[in-house]
Formats: C-alpha cells, structure tokens, sequence
C-alpha cells in the first residue's frame, strides 16, 4: 500500500494519519520511541499494514507472477498500483467522497509541516499542487510517480515503467486488490483500537 491507503487505514485520528504518512521514514526504535504516543501508533499501524500485505498470500502470488526483470521491485510497485485501485474503488471502502478526503490530507500536511522531514514537505507540497490524491489511477500521474521513484532509487527500469504491469496485469491486480484491502481494513481498526492484532 502507498501513501492514500496508509493514511485512509490509519482511521480519523489526525496524529494516526500523520504517523501513516510518516512511516517509512522513521528509523529505528529511538526515533520512533521519541514520536508522541499517537502518531507513534500511526506509524506502527503503518509498518503492521505493510507486513501484513507483502506476506498475504495473494499479493505473494501476484507479484511471483509478475514475471522475470519486475520481481525485484514488484512490491514498490504493486504498492503504487494498490493506490491506484483504491481510486477506483473508493465507493467501496469509505463513505466521504474522495475529493473531501484529498482535501483533509492537504490540510493535515500543510497545517502539521513543521513535523515533517524535509523530503515529505516536498512530496506534500507537490502532491497537493498536481492534485495526487484524486488522480493515483490516471496512466500520466502513474508514469510521474513511478519515473520519481526510478530516479530516487537510481534504477531506470522496470521501476519507470511500473505502469506497464498495470497494462499487463491489471484485472489480477484489482482482484487481488478487492480481495486483502477489507481483510486490511478490519485488521487496522484492531490495531487502532487496543494497539495489537491477534485474530487472523
């Protein structure tokens, strides 16, 4: 899962949202130890949900089918390809249109800055200036990101081209998309609620 469904999983609770979106850049025990204790929830709800997709049976399953060159960095994808499904489907899993939505994440990044390291007031600055949040699933805003991701991971392909193996895969990706974002769903709001998940 990439940035919408981490924070759409992280609940209303504006300091869960910005531990969502905070994640993958805290580093470590301490760093995570220093957070306030709710965004700290955020962000282990936000390294619980990635755990939890890469090791569901389906998504291992898919990305093994996404063939020889994408294995390697199939999960970066998929996770960017798992947004885009959820554009496509939000009816399905919340009952605030999209739109108000995209504008509560930009008000929550734009009023919480200061708390941000200077990479993500970048990311939250341009995701809000081209509108990311409603457009994850347009084909030129997948070849942006994905061509952002290439350059800072230093790999041209088959991380620039990510948007292919939505051309070639894209039925399996929302099936297996339809199939683990309700199974996320429940587990996150476990997790919200008594900081642990202990059903399957």
């Amino acid at each position: 899962m990439n940035h919408l469904a981490h924070v759409l999983l992280a609940g209303p609770h504006p300091d869960h949202r910005l531990g969502a979106f905070l994640g993958d850049h805290v580093k470590g025990t301490a760093a995570l130890d220093a957070l306030p204790p709710e965004i700290a929830r955020g962000v282990r709800l936000h390294r619980k949900i990635d755990s939890w997709s890469d090791s569901h049976p389906a998504v291992v399953e898919l990305r093994a089918r996404s063939g020889p060159g994408w294995r390697r960095y199939s999960g970066v994808i998929l996770d960017v390809l798992f947004d885009a499904m959820l554009v496509r489907n939000w009816h399905r899993y919340h009952a605030v249109p999209l739109a108000t939505f995209a504008r509560e994440i930009d008000v929550l990044l734009a009023a919480r800055r200061a708390e941000l390291p200077a990479r993500l007031v970048r990311f939250s600055i341009w995701a809000r200036e081209v509108g990311l949040w409603t457009r994850y699933d347009e084909r030129a805003m997948l070849d942006d990101i994905f061509a952002r991701l290439a350059a800072r991971h230093g790999r041209p392909g088959p991380l620039a081209d990510g948007a292919q193996l939505l051309d070639r895969m894209a039925p399996e990706i929302e099936r297996t998309f339809r199939e683990i974002f309700p199974w996320l769903q429940a587990r996150a709001r476990t997790f919200v609620e008594n900081g642990r998940v202990t059903a399957s």
